[in-house]
């Protein structure tokens, strides 16, 4: 699964954007927060090297592979990155998967909600996609109800060896009334 790359997703206080090796510490602070470890993934970020060859190496690859990936999201005006959000096409699931995780400082304060619904709004009107799916541990109940709000619905557990766990697995489908299609 493949889309052109670019534009990006739209958002009224987040500006998305490609994450670049300049992003380094941003990735290095992100990935080693307590809660991106326990419900996402320890990628064995040490230093901002190791954050600069993970950019390079997946994120960016990711983007050259299929178009989409996961986009930076920088607070407007101060163009300060707070969070990533965007699709993961991953071999195991039938759908793009959208993913998120922001800074501690930066929950709570519907930055997920604003992205994760422009994310929405791009893959169907520029992607032309009508399912997504999502993923989360089993026990981040922060990330079960913003894809609730999002219009996802649970859809069991996957056990996906991409990631060597089990996850609660959501679907979104494009509702016809919504998006003026009916």
């Amino acid at each position: 699964m493949s889309f052109p790359l670019g534009p990006f997703p739209v958002s009224e206080r987040l500006r998305f954007r490609l994450p670049s090796s300049n992003d380094a510490a941003f990735y290095h602070q992100l990935m080693n927060e307590p809660d991106y470890i326990r419900f996402i993934a320890d990628h064995g970020i040490k230093t901002e090297e190791d954050a600069a060859n993970y950019i390079k190496n997946k994120t960016l690859a990711r983007f050259a592979a299929h178009g989409v990936g996961l986009w930076i999201l920088d607070l407007k005006p101060s163009l300060t990155p707070v969070g990533v959000c965007g699709l993961v096409v991953r071999k195991e699931l039938k759908y793009p998967d959208l993913g998120f995780a922001f800074l501690e400082d930066h929950r709570g304060k519907g930055f997920g909600r604003e992205a994760g619904q422009s994310v929405l709004d791009f893959v169907t009107r520029e992607l032309k996609l009508r399912t997504l799916c999502a993923i989360t541990h089993p026990e981040n109940v922060r990330s079960a109800n913003l894809l609730k709000k999002l219009g996802f619905e649970p859809d069991g557990q996957r056990h996906l060896a991409e990631i060597g766990t089990t996850s609660n697995y959501y679907e979104w489908k494009l509702r016809y009334v919504e998006s003026g299609l009916a």
